[in-house]
């Protein structure tokens, strides 16, 4: 699978984490019940100072790499994270370089076929913060498309 490298600024995330891994299908099992209560919640209308309406999802904290646990995060990036809602935490993710890659196509299928692709692939993975872009007007029965941010060494 082709992707683009790109350097990106600064942002600043506020969102709730898990900590989890993709042994044993727990990945799967455990993160689409944060979607849902990320929504349910409305935690996006909890958080300040958002500079747009899109949605994070955020890789983070890796042990190891893919294999080993990291932490997830459902965010919304933010102007500061000088006010964090309880439950939440904030975070900055600081300027690196990135394969972008694209996953299109039936929602989730897709994002599990550009994710096996990029665990194969010949990017230099620096497992340091890894994230999604899911738009403002996300509709997973819209044949989707996701940008995946992967950290790469330069």
């Amino acid at each position: 699978m082709e992707y683009v490298t790109n350097k990106t600024e600064k942002k600043l995330v506020i969102g709730i984490p898990i900590k989890t891994s993709n042994e044993n299908g727990r990945f799967q099992k455990e993160v689409p019940p944060l979607w849902d209560r990320f929504f349910r919640e409305n935690m996006a209308g909890k958080i300040q100072n958002r500079i747009n309406n899109n949605f994070l999802a955020v890789y983070t904290g890796y042990e190891g790499d893919y294999t080993k646990p990291f932490t997830y995060l459902i965010a919304c990036e933010v102007s500061n994270i000088d006010k964090v809602p309880e439950g939440m935490v904030g975070m900055k993710i600081e300027p690196t370089t990135y394969a972008v890659f694209t996953a299109k196509g039936e929602f989730p299928k897709s994002m599990m076929q550009t994710w096996q692709a990029i665990w194969k692939s010949d990017a230099k993975r620096s497992y340091t913060t890894d994230f999604e872009v899911y738009p403002a007007d996300f509709n997973p029965q819209a044949n989707p498309e996701i940008k995946i941010f992967i950290s790469v060494d330069k």
